[in-house]
């Protein structure tokens, strides 16, 4: 499970796989690995910013959803109960009533307490560093630096004389077999396909996408594509079928917003 995140302290916005979930709702926060010059961090980070207690932000937002297989879930049954065995280890203002993550660190409760009391632990060195799980997926490109899209752009030749052949989105929300609804957008992710006549064809996969506009070529022109650009600007990705010089949400063609992107060539 990959996220993407604001620290309100420094003002950066980073991604990070997610190593467990403490409590839910008002109170949710997620444990991040926050990069540093000296190798990250690993910290509890706040789900949501009430400073404004009415329109409350949301700080962390969601790339991948699918939760690791060996996570455990453990509630005390209330948000005023903190978990067995931990009251009396946290601070007067800590809630501690649900985990949601891996296992070996709900068993390490020295480790645990001192997060959960909002201490930062330096990656390097840590048992996090052995027990580190990147969930990006092998024979992908991924666009993280602005490095990574020149090399993109380089290699599709800024996507010249090519076309979109297909594009596919999924929420993630869905109606069961009992006709119940299930309106929870967890996957928001998008597929597209462009064939080249300057390179193999191209696969794109955006996730935690927050907008898309298509825009289909007219009858009177012909659809193939001269320049693309892609920009990547506070973690995240915007990409349209047209040479701009910024991210230009007024731009006239298909554009795309999302938190991730890989790509590779496909025959």
């Amino acid at each position: 499970m990959r996220a993407r995140a604001y620290d309100k302290q420094t003002e950066i916005y980073f991604q990070s796989e997610v190593f467990a979930k403490i409590n839910t709702g008002w109170y949710e926060k997620q444990l991040l690995l926050m990069p540093t010059e000296d190798g990250g961090v690993i910290k509890l980070f706040d789900c949501l910013d009430k400073s404004n207690p009415k329109v409350p932000i949301v700080l962390i937002n969601s790339i991948t959803s699918d939760d690791p297989t060996e996570w455990i879930h453990i509630r005390s049954g209330s948000v005023d109960k903190q978990l067995a065995d931990f009251s009396e280890l946290l601070k007067d203002d800590v809630r501690f009533f649900e985990y949601y993550g891996y296992p070996w660190l709900f068993n390490d409760k020295a480790l645990l307490v001192e997060l959960l009391n909002n201490q930062a632990i330096p990656f390097i060195g840590s048992v996090f560093e052995n027990k580190y799980i990147n969930t990006k997926i092998n024979g992908w490109n991924y666009i993280s630096s602005s490095g990574d899209i020149n090399f993109m752009l380089h290699e599709t030749h800024w996507f010249h004389d090519s076309v979109l052949k297909e594009l596919r989105y999924t929420s993630g929300s869905y109606v069961n077999d009992d006709k119940r609804m299930l309106p929870y957008d967890c996957v928001r992710k998008i597929e597209m396909h462009y064939d080249s006549q300057q390179c193999n064809a191209i696969e794109m996969v955006f996730e935690g996408v927050t907008a898309l506009n298509l825009r289909p070529f007219g009858e009177e022109y012909t659809s193939e594509v001269s320049e693309a650009s892609l920009f990547l600007e506070d973690a995240v990705i915007f990409f349209c079928d047209g040479g701009v010089d910024r991210i230009d949400e007024s731009y006239s063609g298909t554009w795309i917003k999302s938190y991730s992107l890989r790509w590779r060539f496909v025959e």
